[in-house]
């Protein structure tokens, strides 16, 4: 049972983790905590990607500093660490300590190289599942006792709940800023980036370029084939988009047949490139049948709604110049 005092800063973790949806909140609450609720030196919560195989550090606290990466951090290959993958698996908390040579080789080693001397190991379970491991690590050579850990799985308990439900809201508010067909981001989504780019190229002076293209004879493809051939040649266009882009730009599908490409620091001769490559990918994919009509405008000063204006009367100008071209301003 655990003492008064770690029963109410449970509770004080819990009404903390409770309190936002946001992940990257949470898992700063998270951060202000455990360590000092586990009496340890260093704490750290990462995503199971079951996909890949791998655990992909979300957020770590290490000897008093602060570190939040989301979804981007440090990853380990859980086939290189059969211990964590056995926590992982079976939901049951493991410990090592650097002085004991019959604990896991692999294990004792990462230790040693982060300066730590034990870890206690625990599982993150939201609803049944595993979503994560926490470890928790002390630079002193412990054995953490049967009420250290029950405590430390009441925090994982705690700590899971939140992350699941931040999680899952992530997730939620994703799937309504992304287009259901292409799995491009939607129109709300490349409003909100457009803005933030056109802001952010005014005070740096780099310029924003933007493609407008609009998918010629959407509606003879539909006429001849359906909604299934309709549907196909969109897919066709958000993936010629996505091929051709450079690292950074944002290919977004408006609506309809139309899509556009947010093109951080490109000028126009930049923005063609872009909309020449993925005019000839299209066509590969269809044996040239599918194009598109393309404009491109580019600022440095100026509105979001500017700018679109300007890129999509130039894409509006290809086509009715015959289409299978990208025009700029």
């Amino acid at each position: 049972m655990p003492s008064p005092n770690r029963l109410s800063a449970l509770l004080e973790l819990s009404r903390a983790l409770s309190s936002s949806l946001e992940l990257e909140e949470v898992l700063e609450q998270m951060l202000q905590r455990v360590a000092r609720l586990a009496g340890a030196t260093g704490t750290a919560v990462s995503r199971w990607d079951r996909e890949r195989e791998v655990l992909v550090t979300l957020v770590h606290h290490t000897h008093g500093s602060r570190s939040l990466a989301t979804f981007d951090g440090e990853e380990f290959e859980l086939d290189r660490f059969p211990l964590s993958a056995q926590v992982l698996e079976k939901q049951l908390p493991a410990q090592v300590r650097l002085s004991n040579p019959r604990d896991d080789a692999r294990e004792r080693r990462l230790l040693e190289s982060l300066g730590f001397r034990s870890l206690l190991m625990l599982p993150l379970v939201a609803r049944g599942e595993t979503i994560g491991l926490m470890e928790i690590a002390d630079v002193n050579d412990r054995a953490f006792t049967p009420q250290d850990v029950e405590f430390c799985q009441a925090v994982c308990d705690v700590v899971a709940t939140a992350m699941h439900n931040a999680m899952l809201y992530e997730q939620a508010r994703d799937m309504a800023r992304r287009d259901q067909l292409t799995g491009l981001p939607n129109r709300r989504a490349f409003d909100e980036m457009l803005d933030e780019h056109v802001a952010r190229a005014a005070r740096s002076g780099q310029p924003v370029g933007l493609l407008v293209i609009d998918l010629d004879g959407l509606k003879k493809i539909n006429d001849g084939g359906g909604h299934t051939a309709g549907d196909a040649a969109l897919c066709a266009a958000a993936d010629a988009l996505r091929a051709s882009v450079r690292a950074g730009d944002l290919p977004c599908r408006l609506g309809g047949d139309e899509f556009a490409v947010v093109l951080a620091g490109a000028d126009a001769a930049g923005a063609l490139v872009v909309a020449e490559r993925a005019q000839q990918a299209l066509a590969d994919a269809s044996g040239g049948v599918y194009s598109f009509s393309g404009g491109v405008a580019v600022e440095v000063i100026g509105s979001a709604s500017e700018l679109y204006r300007l890129a999509d009367d130039a894409a509006y100008r290809a086509k009715q110049a015959g289409g299978g071209r990208t025009l700029a301003v």
